[in-house]
């Protein structure tokens, strides 16, 4: 299989979600998830995990405003970062792992393998 890599721009929502820029890598036998989290400390992320997804959920260490950007004159105050991916594949979500550091986490998870043996009539 050759490397699935795509990086997936920021989007907000108006209730003071903002979504983080983040990056999706097959390694051959694990995805890596990269988020860029600006502003939040490690003890205020929270990742959860289903066999075919990663839900990212964030608070700001100081909310983020946004006023008279474009061509809307409005203004708009992120706080938290939400964001859910669709993985390409079903992993291991009890061996998967995380780090963070200098505002970068980064969510490594092994490819489920199933094996199954079949009986020969």
């Amino acid at each position: 299989m050759s490397i699935e890599r795509r990086i997936i721009k920021a989007t907000w929502g108006y209730n003071g979600d903002l979504e983080p820029l983040s990056e999706l890598e097959d390694l051959g036998d694990a995805i890596l998830v990269t988020f860029d989290l600006p502003r939040v400390k490690k003890e205020d992320v929270e990742i959860n995990l289903t066999e075919d997804t990663v839900e990212l959920k964030a608070k700001m260490s100081e909310s983020v405003c946004w006023e008279k950007w474009g061509s809307i004159q409005k203004r708009l105050t992120f706080q938290t970062f939400q964001k859910q991916i669709k993985l390409p594949v079903h992993i291991n979500q009890k061996e998967a792992s995380a780090s963070f550091k200098n505002g970068i986490l980064r969510v490594v998870m092994p490819k489920l393998r199933e094996k199954v043996l079949i009986h020969i009539d």
